[in-house]
């Protein structure tokens, strides 16, 4: 949910995700905002899937069907190593309508956003920005986001045998750390110290600086799972 290197999806831009370039200036944030952020951030923290998508609104939900539920699942996934700590701040950007307008080949909103609300925060190493386009529905503020385009859906059931075969290879070489590196790295994970256990497989393994990103991340779910 809250670091932009794991695997993207089609090009799906997540509705909670890392900032993108916000060229805009902050607006005043209005009580029953930060009231909302408040209700979207104890969701996140108490890793409550249903609690989320339901501060969304009706014609958004609407897109998810039993036929396409994989690939919301895929796009919006809640990890349980997410975490928004006490200390964060909340924004109120305009919508960025360039944003909107490189999204329409894949996504479309059945309602279109008003306002982008962005919750940033700061863990250890980490800094995170949850983002979130935001709609009124009977007088309250909702989440907002696109619904996939056919072509998009397409494209991601065309494409899962590759990303079997790329989450397969990461996983291997995941999987494939060795004592005492190992226990480093999650140490340093579970310190919310990313960017150092990056930095450390870099220099044990020789790898790259996108293989290890994807190594790393392979570990942050890993320990996820357990």
């Amino acid at each position: 949910m809250k670091y932009s290197g794991r695997r993207p999806v089609c090009g799906f831009l997540l509705t909670i995700a890392f900032a993108w370039c916000a060229n805009a200036q902050n607006q005043a944030v209005p009580e029953d905002v930060r009231a909302f952020a408040a209700r979207y951030v104890a969701a996140i923290n108490a890793k409550d899937a249903t609690r989320i998508r339901a501060m969304y609104n009706s014609q958004s939900l609407a897109c998810i069907t039993p036929q396409t539920k994989d690939f919301y699942d895929a796009v919006m996934p809640v990890h349980s190593s997410d975490h928004v700590p006490a200390d964060y701040t909340v924004s109120l950007l305009p919508v960025n309508e360039d944003n909107l307008k490189a999204l329409a080949d894949s996504e479309t909103f059945p309602v279109k956003p008003l306002n982008e609300l962005h919750i940033d925060y700061q863990q250890g190493e980490e800094s995170g920005t949850v983002i979130i386009w935001l709609a009124r529905e009977n007088g309250r503020w909702v989440g907002d986001f696109p619904c996939a385009t056919e072509k998009a859906l397409k494209q991601y059931r065309e494409e899962a045998p590759q990303r079997r075969e790329i989450d397969a290879h990461y996983k291997a070489l995941a999987d494939g750390i060795q004592q005492p590196l190992r226990g480093e790295l999650i140490a340093m994970l579970r310190d919310h110290k990313r960017s150092s256990a990056l930095t450390r497989y870099r220099e044990a393994s020789g790898q790259d600086y996108k293989t290890s990103i994807y190594v790393i991340n392979d570990l942050v779910e890993q320990l996820d799972a357990h």
